[in-house]
């Protein structure tokens, strides 16, 4: 069939506003439409079949992409234990002496001594149903330790240990008959033993208070001087007889087989299996109870200084009317709002705010339901405190150099307060105690604070990521360092100043202040390191640790090592325990528990460091058993034990023993004659270059005179060559402007 084409004719393509828009429907723009759909309920099986296989997608690719980031980190090395205190299976709590001499161990019926280096057993204090939950050590004098420690049912000791055994000291809460029971939940004393400070709970009345004791030091040490050397004289005879019978026994022939040999072996197998059931695989080392010694032991008393009591709450200041009887007494004490007060102060009445209160509730009684209901059980309240030396900020005790080293001011913060208040040590008779010396606002609440060992500086965390650091020995502010947007300062450290480098100023010759770092924990999980320098601080922080997603990975404990200023402990929530590189946020090493076992409650876990950094202790207990497992176990009561982990025999840490660190103080107190002293030393060093300057300036002395003539010639010239002005007097009315006059000069 032919076709016929026209010649010389162009195509013209339609408009693309005249294109007709494509169906939806229309089964080519969707292949799947090729298909009917299904109908109903197969096509809601579809759906559900398809969205599950999505979802199991979604798990299957997060699982191998969590895999994958896994395998590409880089592994610490993970070291094991050599050598389990199997008598130390409920271990409560430990601490270091301070010294590295000593670990002192609260179990379930006292307190353990043992040697940080040998681990072996050196006395023990015993006492029915006392589990320690709560122990530190802090020394009062050359080989006299003070132990403060708390059990579960809330009772507070102080123990003394010297000369190799324990002596109880003070029962700070013994219950008595016909009073209420009152708890500790917080007991802390000053670093050389000379203040406690001991928080009370009524658990009937929920009322919480404050307590400062200034604690008899010298007393007591006296005293055990006193009680070693009786110790002492009546041993000595013993030992005498001791000696004699030893040489007797070595004299005698040996007993005969089947008889006195087998009942002395019985006697001696019994003995040591009583003793095992007491104390299970105990060191071979002989000891001796030091409640056989100390009992009947009388020690002087602590002395109550002053006692603090929370402050109001701001729901309770609310609803408290003013309680004048005239109105005269109660314009008296109405603020006169030049200040920011607690508005407690006012001119309404107890009943006016009763009566404001019945109308609100009866024009809005069907709206009442929906509000929220006020808790009828008030909180608890915590209360933090430090006691701090003598400073410029309280100069009291300043005037007696041998104060400089005791505790002068407490300082007192309570839970979700924005203040710190500063209460004086050595408050004269007749003065009101609660009132306090001194008084810092903040604009935020009070999260966390720290002291330095010296109490020379105090820094304290916000709830809204802000960090205060202040000198008191100066008095002054150091400064104010942002460290996090979303999330409050949990934990703050001092580190050591001997790991970072000191900065030099030319003038003055002497040292004024320290640089040092800041290790600040925020609730994320994310540390970060402060520069605390000379001139301030630095304005951005240095991040260790980033902020942590998941929760296992939240540090649950973070402490510096002892001895060790470049490391830090950490504990994660997930039971791992970490040494790390303070400075870097480097993981160095973990410490590898046994697959049988795990750590006792990481979220709060009894682990300490002693012999100065070369030793670890990490308490743990054996896994709940499986129902696979054929053997029997009761896992009501699991066994425990202290693994004990030589950091100083590491690889990773070997650098970190061998380098050597100064010891530098935080606090640098410069005397006027040490002040003197190096002014006229730079002075003395300066006299050469002095001269030299003297010279040089004598021989400037020509050239500067002839300058100074110069200019007086020139400015004599320009005098005789300046035009003079000639000025005449017209009168008034000779001048026709009405702008003019009585004295107008007339130039040339």
């Amino acid at each position: 069939m032919p076709v016929y084409i026209r010649k010389n004719v162009n195509f013209t393509p339609p408009s693309l506003d005249r294109i007709p828009l494509e169906d939806e429907d229309d089964y080519i723009t969707d292949p799947d439409q090729l298909k009917d759909p299904l109908p109903q309920p197969y096509r809601m099986i579809d759906k559900v079949l398809g969205q599950l296989v999505e979802d199991v997608w979604d798990i299957v690719e997060s699982r191998e992409n969590e895999r994958l980031e896994e395998g590409r980190k880089v592994r610490p090395p993970r070291h094991e234990n050599t050598k389990s205190l199997e008598y130390l299976r409920k271990c409560g709590c430990m601490t270091d002496s301070g010294d590295g001499l000593y670990m002192f161990i609260g179990h379930s019926k006292g307190i353990i001594v043992i040697d940080a280096n040998t681990q072996e057993k050196v006395t023990l204090w015993e006492e029915d149903r006392v589990d320690l939950q709560y122990i530190r050590a802090h020394i009062i004098a050359p080989n006299v330790y003070l132990l403060v420690s708390i059990d579960d049912m809330g009772f507070s000791r102080l123990h003394a240990f010297s000369g190799d055994k324990l002596y109880l000291l003070k029962h700070l809460n013994e219950h008595q008959e016909g009073t209420d029971k009152m708890i500790i939940s917080k007991c802390k004393a000053s670093k050389e033993g000379d203040y406690l400070g001991v928080v009370f709970e009524n658990p009937e009345s929920r009322d919480i208070w404050l307590e400062i004791h200034k604690l008899p030091r010298e007393s007591w040490v006296t005293e055990l001087d006193n009680i070693k050397a009786k110790l002492q004289k009546k041993e000595e005879p013993k030992q005498e007889v001791k000696e004699v019978k030893e040489e007797e026994s070595t004299e005698t022939a040996e007993p005969a087989e089947g008889t006195d040999g087998e009942k002395s072996e019985s006697q001696s197998q019994i003995q040591q299996s009583q003793l095992s059931q007491t104390l299970p695989n105990l060191p071979t080392k002989s000891f001796k109870r030091s409640n056989e010694d100390t009992a009947g032991v009388k020690f002087s008393q602590p002395s109550l200084v002053f006692k603090l009591k929370p402050p109001p709450q701001v729901s309770a200041l609310e609803s408290r009317g003013n309680l004048s009887s005239s109105v005269y007494s109660t314009c008296q004490k109405v603020d006169s709002g030049e200040v920011i007060g607690t508005g407690q102060n006012h001119v309404l009445s107890t009943t006016q705010i009763e009566l404001r209160k019945e109308v609100f509730d009866h024009l809005h009684e069907n709206l009442l339901e929906y509000a929220p209901k006020d808790d009828t059980v008030d909180k608890i309240q915590d209360v933090n405190f430090h006691f701090l030396n003598a400073g410029k900020m309280i100069p009291l005790g300043l005037e007696n150099p041998a104060n400089l080293t005791i505790p002068t001011t407490v300082a007192v913060w309570w839970k979700d307060s924005t203040h710190v208040m500063h209460y004086s040590l050595l408050k004269t008779p007749g003065k009101d105690e609660t009132k306090p010396d001194m008084v810092w606002p903040f604009t935020a609440k009070i999260t966390s604070s720290a002291v330095s060992d010296e109490t020379s500086l105090m820094i304290i965390g916000l709830v809204d990521g802000n960090i205060v650091l202040w000198d008191r020995y100066l008095g002054i502010q150091r400064g104010v360092i942002h460290i996090s947007d979303n999330s409050c300062i949990e934990t703050l450290l001092f580190l050591d100043p001997s790991i970072c480098p000191q900065e030099m100023t030319e003038y003055p010759p002497y040292s004024t202040r320290t640089t040092s770092y800041l290790l600040v924990l925020c609730r994320n999980g994310a540390m970060y390191a402060v520069l605390m320098g000379a001139g301030g601080t630095q304005a951005e922080p240095i991040c260790l640790s980033p902020q942590i997603e998941e929760s296992g990975e939240i540090f649950s404990k973070v402490e510096t090592v002892r001895g060790l200023p470049d490391l830090i402990l950490t504990v994660l929530q997930n039971g791992n325990v970490q040494i790390r590189d303070v400075l870097q946020g480097k993981v160095l090493c973990e410490m590898k528990v046994p697959d049988t076992h795990e750590i006792m409650s990481p979220w709060d876990p009894v682990v300490a460091i002693g012999n100065t950094g070369q030793t670890l202790y990490l308490r743990v207990i054996e896994r709940e058993p499986t129902e696979t497992d054929e053997t029997t176990t009761d896992a009501s009561t699991p066994q425990g034990t202290v693994l004990v982990y030589p950091l100083n025999t590491f690889n990773t840490l070997e650098t970190f023993f061998n380098r050597k660190r100064d010891s530098i103080p935080l606090s640098v107190h410069t005397t006027v004659d040490k002040r003197v002293d190096a002014l006229m030393k730079e002075r003395i060093a300066m006299q050469a270059f002095r001269k030299d300057r003297m010279q040089e300036r004598w021989n400037c002395f020509k050239e500067e005179i002839w300058t100074i003539l110069q200019y007086k010639e020139q400015a004599a010239r320009k005098a005789e060559e300046r035009e003079v002005y000639e000025f005449q007097r017209v009168r008034v009315f000779d001048v026709k402007s009405p702008g003019s006059l009585g004295w107008t000069p007339l130039f040339k």
